[in-house]
Parts: structure tokens; C-alpha cells; sequence
């Protein structure tokens, strides 16, 4: 299926309305969604096969924009009356949007013995008549359905209009032209809003040919305009299943301004739609100088090919309050359609990245404190994994463990000092924190992995690497957090080269990310997971030593033997707390 198909699918597929996309080449359906079908009570299948008999029901010569009257039969042969409107898409015209809507009769005033005025008071758009100082003498039904107003309610012609310049200057060209003129107008709603239409004014003369009052017919374009809205700005505007997503989606276009926004949004950020729709996105969410803007986000979205991820990032409420986000961008883009959106879809990381800045900012001061925060946050992920309870604890206790046998090797005497089993210690249990980006599809899955969903999977160090990295920099300082970026990014690696995410080999690898990479596996060995048994102490022992000098770091793989005992306690002791 191709993307523009799929575009179009996940425009129309919930509408409201019955939609039915054509080419124009070869008069062929490319699209027609289920809300139509259950409008019309057809089958798809009797519709694609004869497909030429089913077309012939609209009129598509001719009128684009305009309301239309189609009478179908059903797989019943009951006729039923609908309303139907097109409009040409595509950059060359080639495709046909077509619009669906039930039919309601309306009823007609009753004859009032002038077949003009009839007319006037039957028409479905609105009509109303003014004298030259623009005081409204009479209107139609229409007016009063539509706009909402009646006689008695509107003060004079100029108050209808959002732009009562522009009605004066209307009035002085019919005054000067004493012709018929034509132009779109915006007239105001009893209620406020406001309202497209395309409008036509009639002088009248009186029997000395003076101008003495007009009458204007207004033909609702809000409809139409609003249809190429949604797919001018390319998805989903006024869509039911947008508004089912749980998480922020905010849409914008290729020039930052925002095109939608769903409730979730809303309710995140304080914002109403109508407030923020056509604004410059970081008029309104963009919280720093230091921030790319949206259009920088834009291009580096384009540069990883579409979707691109940021964790912690600082969003601004309507309150003046902050929020930090785990945001991702998507792109929809189809080349030669003029077509284009950014999605930005959001889930509201505040609690965690707020607890994260304490953590940076009370380092030198409570560091019981900041490291049990840490293993608050890292859990987090934790809770999203296969992972037994204890986890973290463990590979914190075991890396500990293995740091203090490896500082008594000769070579790492004067690196691995105290301050640095602290900080290893702490760091590791950020391991595996870029799986907060992983989706539960397949992090949650029990069985063996496809090869799309082991590259997926594999993906989780470089973002756990990126999200450590962008917060290390922000501290400005050394910290652990420079160490947990290692030990996020490499502790995949393995000694021969043939880990992930970069393929390292031998010391290239961070000496942190080899101490923990080893922890870690020991207590994957150790653990059950849903396809595997526990390994005892002695078999994990063994597999581990067999992988000196391809998997592990040899003099690592040394260390860990020294305290291979410790190892086995520690394992006792937290799977009994467990």
C-alpha cells in the first residue's frame, strides 16, 4: 500500500462524515471509508465491482465546492436522499474528495401570494435586505438559522460583518458602481463566532433610479474551507479517533504555526485549541533560549528520517508553570502533494525529570538522598520490563563488588578510586533507562524477537545514552551522570566487537560500561524470565568465564572470579528480601 494511501487512511478512517477519495486519471475509487458504507448501506465489494454504475449517482462535472442532492439505492433497492460536496486535491488536480451527509428536508414557508418573496423566504442561504444607511429591513429564515440573529437582536448591517472597514468600503463601491458586486465577507454569529461566506449585493433604485438600499446573499464557505483545512494541514482536524489518543498531540506546519491540538493537550498545557490555532508554536510552549526552535526541531526531525525523540525537555504551561516531557516528532510528509505536518506527541515526564534536577542539584550535598531518588526514577523503567523485582539493587551491589576487586589490579589502581565506585555504583542502575523510549509491544513480549523488533529493542542504549547526555550537559560539570552515559550507551558492547550500539572492541569500550555490562548479565543468568529458568551460581560462573576474551574484558572477567563468592551472597540475600 503506498504512504500516500495510507496518509489519506488515517485522515478519513473515523470522519464523522462519508468520504470517498478518486483518480482522476481513471475515474477509479482509491478510497472510501466505513461511514460511508453504513450510510449508503452498501457492501464495499458491490461498489468496487461496479464501480462506474456507482458514480453515476453524483455529478462530478462541474460545481466543485458546491452542495449537491444524490439519490442511492440500497443493497435493499430503498432509495435514500443525500447532500454531497467535492473538492479537487493533489498538486496537479488529480484526485476528488468527495463529502457525504444525510439529507434533511426542509420545510417551506407557507405561499404568501408573491412567488418573489417566496422565493426569498425558501432559499437555504442567507438573504437580507438593507436600506442605503445600512439598516437591515428584512431577512430570511436562513439568516436567523445560520447566524443565529433576528431583527430585533441586530443593531445594523455593519455589526454582522468581523471587519466593518471593509463593509464601509463595500458600500461606498456600490454607491459609486451602482452594480452588482461580488467578494467573500466574514460575518459574525449571534454567539461570536465567525463564519465564511461568499457574498453577492444587489442595489435597489427607487423611480428617480437613486440608490435607496441593497440586498445580500451569502453562501456558507465554511463548510468547504474547513474540509481543505484538514487536509491542507494533513491530518485528522476535527477527527474523532485524534481526540482518543491518551497522550499531548500537538500538529504543526511547515512553518511552526500550530494546525491542531487534541484534548490531551489541552488538559496538559491549560491551553484551549481555539486559543493556540494558527500561533507560532514556541509563541506558546518553547520554554528557554538555550531550545532549538521548531523549525530547527523540524530539520533535525527530516535528518533521522521522519521521527526523532527528546526526553526531559521543558515545556511551558498557560499557568507560567514548567513541564518536562518525553516527546516525540513524527513527519508526514508527501513529496509532491504539498502536504505536510509535524506531530509532536508528548507524555508528561514532569514528576521524573523534576526529581532528576533535584537529584543534579543536591549532588555534593545528600548523596544518600540523591541515590535513592536515583533508584526511584530507574525503576520506573524497571516496572515496564520483564525484570524480576530487585534488579537494580542487585547489579548496583555486584558492580560495586567488581569495581572494588578490579581497583586492586595493578593497572586501575590510581582510576578506580573510591569517589569512582560511588559514582559507578550509583550510575548503574541507569542502565537501561533509555527503555522508558521502547514500546510495549515489544518490551513486554514473552516470546522470541523479530529482527525489526530486536533493532527496535537494541535501540534503547543510544536514547538512555542521548537522554544522560543532554542532562550531563546541562549540570555543567563532571558528575555520575557522565559515567551513567557510558554505562547507558555501551554496556551492550562486547570485548570482540560484535556488541551494540556502535560495535566497540577491546578498551574502546568505556571501562565503566564493560565493569557493569558484566553485572548485568550475570543477573539475567540468575533470573527467570518468562523464556528461561534461573541458572545456578556455579553455571553463570562458568558461562561468564568461557566468554573471557570475546565477551568480556579479560582482567574484568578476573576480577569477577575473585569475588564470585560475594556475588553469590549478594544474589542469596536480595532474591530472600525479594
Amino acid at each position: 500500500m503506498s504512504g500516500e494511501l495510507d496518509f489519506y487512511i488515517r485522515i478519513f478512517e473515523n470522519s464523522q462524515d462519508g468520504l470517498l477519495l478518486l483518480d482522476r486519471k481513471d475515474w477509479r475509487i482509491k478510497f472510501i471509508n466505513q461511514r460511508f458504507l453504513e450510510m449508503t448501506d452498501l457492501e464495499l465489494q458491490s461498489v468496487l465491482d461496479d464501480q462506474h454504475t456507482f458514480l453515476s449517482n453524483f455529478k462530478l462535472f462541474g460545481g466543485e465546492g458546491i452542495e449537491h442532492t444524490a439519490s442511492i439505492k440500497s443493497r435493499k433497492d430503498e432509495e435514500s436522499k443525500f447532500k454531497y460536496t467535492y473538492i479537487a486535491q493533489g498538486k496537479n488536480d488529480e484526485l476528488l474528495l468527495l463529502r457525504l451527509e444525510e439529507f434533511q428536508e426542509k420545510k417551506l414557508a407557507p405561499w404568501t401570494g408573491n412567488v418573489y418573496k417566496h422565493l426569498y423566504y425558501n432559499l437555504p442561504d442567507p438573504v437580507v435586505s438593507m436600506d442605503i444607511r445600512g439598516n437591515i429591513i428584512t431577512a430570511n429564515p436562513a439568516f436567523t438559522e445560520l447566524l443565529g440573529w433576528n431583527l430585533k437582536s441586530v443593531k445594523g448591517a455593519d455589526s454582522l460583518y468581523t471587519d466593518k472597514d471593509a463593509f464601509n468600503l463595500r458600500k461606498r463601491t456600490l454607491v459609486e458602481s451602482r452594480t452588482v458586486l461580488s467578494q467573500t465577507a466574514s460575518l459574525k454569529s449571534k454567539d461570536g463566532a465567525e463564519k465564511k461566506f461568499f457574498e453577492t449585493i444587489w442595489p435597489h433604485f427607487d423611480e428617480h433610479y437613486d440608490l435607496s438600499g441593497y440586498t445580500a446573499h451569502f453562501q456558507d464557505l465554511s463548510r468547504e474551507e474547513l474540509l481543505k483545512a484538514q487536509l491542507d494541514a494533513s491530518q485528522t482536524n476535527y477527527n474523532r479517533l485524534f481526540e482518543y489518543f491518551a497522550s499531548s498531540i500537538v500538529i504543526v506546519d511547515e512553518l511552526g504555526k500550530i494546525v491542531n491540538m487534541n484534548s490531551a493537550a489541552e488538559s496538559m498545557y491549560g491551553y484551549s485549541r481555539v486559543e493556540v490555532l494558527g500561533e507560532d508554536y514556541d509563541k506558546y510552549f518553547s520554554a528557554g533560549s538555550d531550545r532549538p526552535d521548531i523549525l530547527e526541531i523540524i530539520n533535525l526531525t527530516r535528518e533521522n528520517g521522519g521521527r526523532y525523540v527528546e526526553i526531559g525537555i521543558p515545556r511551558k504551561r498557560q499557568n507560567g508553570g514548567l513541564l518536562y516531557t518525553y516527546v516525540t516528532y513524527y513527519i508526514v510528509d508527501l513529496s509532491g502533494e504539498g502536504m505536510f505536518a509535524l506531530f509532536v506527541l508528548e507524555k508528561d515526564l514532569t514528576t521524573k525529570i523534576r526529581l532528576e534536577k533535584q537529584l543534579t542539584d543536591s549532588l555534593y550535598q545528600l548523596k544518600e538522598t540523591q541515590a535513592a531518588a536515583i533508584m526511584g526514577f530507574a525503576k520506573l523503567t524497571e516496572y515496564r520490563d520483564h525484570c524480576t523485582g530487585g534488579h537494580l539493587e542487585r547489579v548496583q551491589d555486584y558492580t560495586r563488588a567488581l569495581a572494588e576487586s578490579l581497583s586492586e589490579h595493578s593497572e586501575y589502581m590510581g582510576y578506580i578510586t573510591p569517589e569512582y565506585i560511588d559514582d559507578l555504583s550509583l550510575s548503574s542502575v541507569l542502565h537501561d533507562i533509555g527503555k522508558v523510549g521502547i514500546k510495549d509491544s515489544v518490551l513486554l513480549k514473552a516470546g522470541k524477537f523479530s529482527e525489526e523488533e530486536f533493532e527496535m529493542m537494541k535501540s534503547h542504549s543510544k536514547m538512555g545514552g542521548d537522554a544522560l547526555s543532554v542532562i550531563a550537559d546541562d549540570v555543567g560539570h563532571k558528575s555520575f551522570l557522565t559515567i551513567g552515559k557510558e554505562v547507558a550507551s555501551y554496556h551492550h558492547e562486547k570485548w570482540d566487537g560484535s556488541g551494540y550500539p556502535e560495535g566497540l572492541k577491546g578498551t574502546e569500550i568505556p571501562l565503566s560500561a564493560r565493569i557493569v555490562g558484566l553485572a548485568d548479565v550475570y543477573d539475567a543468568l540468575r533470573s527467570e524470565r518468562p523464556y528461561k529458568k534461573p541458572f545456578s551460581h556455579e553455571e553463570a560462573v562458568k558461562l561468564i568465564t568461557e566468554e573471557s576474551g570475546r565477551h568480556f574484558d579479560p582482567d574484568i572477567v578476573e576480577a569477577f572470579i575473585k569475588c564470585r563468592d560475594e556475588f553469590a551472597q549478594i544474589s542469596d540475600l536480595k532474591s530472600d528480601e525479594e
